[in-house]
């Protein structure tokens, strides 16, 4: 899956955007070299380099050919947690529920007493996520909604943003971990989840 960039900075889906790309990578210390393609001239927008692809072999999976272990999905920061029986989790002041993330409380009982990876990325990063498991799609549902930021301030807010941001979830059938839930949310400055 792979988020791509437009909201208020539509502008850099233009020709004129190329320009901002080698201060974005001064900036944020981007090293070229892991991603395809490398030559900054080589993407003609921002948005096109903002969604860049890796390099073959600049990250290799670990244990590849063993699906009883699960992948980082993305570029990202890490935070994993454990959900109570009833499937919540307090999140910043909110009681966060599968139910209300995927809107189908029935359902979300597949995942009670689970637990929860976040991958959270920043402007930063390689802006695609990669299935963390091998097995068969068995649901898509695309959720609309809103595109609020996930810094620190905004976690702590009283807004549920993992409820309430534009998100598409993926119900993967595996035979090592059961139905996996895969929900990818956008966030500012993200104008599409696909």
């Amino acid at each position: 899956m792979y988020m791509s960039h437009q909201s208020r900075w539509q502008k850099e889906a233009s020709k004129a955007s190329a320009h901002q790309i080698k201060a974005f990578v001064d900036f944020y210390h981007t090293n070229m070299d892991e991603f395809q393609p490398s030559n900054l001239s080589e993407h003609s927008t921002f948005d096109d380099f903002f969604v860049r692809r890796h390099a073959v072999g600049s990250r290799p999976i670990f244990a590849e050919s063993d699906p009883s272990k699960t992948v980082v999905v993305a570029d990202s920061r890490v935070v994993v947690y454990r959900i109570s029986i009833a499937g919540s989790l307090d999140q910043g002041g909110n009681n966060f529920t599968i139910g209300n993330l995927i809107l189908n409380v029935e359902r979300a009982k597949l995942w009670a007493d689970g637990g929860v990876a976040s991958f959270r990325l920043s402007p930063q990063d390689y802006h695609h996520y990669h299935s963390p498991v091998a097995g068969k799609v068995r649901c898509f549902k695309q959720i609309t909604g809103d595109y609020y930021q996930f810094d620190p301030i905004c976690l702590i807010s009283n807004v549920d943003i993992l409820t309430r941001n534009a998100r598409r979830c993926i119900v993967i059938e595996t035979k090592e971990f059961g139905m996996v839930l895969f929900v990818a949310i956008g966030a500012t400055e993200v104008g599409t989840v696909e």
